[in-house]
């Protein structure tokens, strides 16, 4: 993933580098799907993906 500012649409890959990376995926209406590199999964409706981008948020200015 390069650096800087991202839209929230279509699927973020988070590495770039090889053929198996995390990806987010937005694409799904309503939800936020997580997918790890060795076939994981984590689905969020959008309002967990608030909450949690959040908490990384409050995190980082401490």
């Amino acid at each position: 993933m390069s650096k800087g500012s991202y839209s929230e649409k279509g699927v973020i890959t988070l590495c770039g580098s090889c053929q198996s990376c995390p990806e987010v995926d937005f694409t799904q209406i309503g939800f936020v799907l997580i997918r790890d590199d060795f076939g994981g999964q984590v689905k969020l409706t959008k309002q967990q993906w608030s909450e949690m981008k959040k908490v990384f948020v409050e995190k980082k200015e401490r």
